[in-house]
């Protein structure tokens, strides 16, 4: 299992779209990303940030539960394949969930 932290924030591309555009839109990549990814992909949460010191540079952010580290490039492929990146700027983090004291021993180690 993966986990998948995205963030992004629109581009003026974006804004620039008409309502009904920016809906069609992501209604589309809505539904290619269920195709490709399938039940294999778990939406955990989905917001917007309010978090002040980086709401300016990141707007929004999604976390998946992934079956395998490949769902997770599956998933950028789609939002690639569909001009995601046109309209967003993003960043993404992801990694196989560990324990506290896992990662804080990874800390030691480095």
């Amino acid at each position: 299992m993966h986990v998948f932290v995205g963030m992004w924030k629109p581009r003026n591309s974006w804004l620039s779209l008409s309502q009904p555009a920016r809906t069609a839109y992501l209604s589309k990549v809505t539904a290619l990303t269920r195709l490709r990814l399938g039940s294999k992909a778990e939406p955990l949460a989905w917001s917007e940030n309010t978090h002040a010191p980086t709401a300016d540079k990141w707007q929004f952010f999604c976390v998946w539960r992934f079956a395998s580290p490949e769902l997770g490039d599956a998933y950028l492929g789609v939002l690639a394949e569909n001009g995601w990146n046109d309209y967003f700027e993003t960043e993404s983090l992801r990694g196989a969930p560990k324990t506290p004291f896992d990662v804080m021993t990874r800390h030691v180690l480095l």
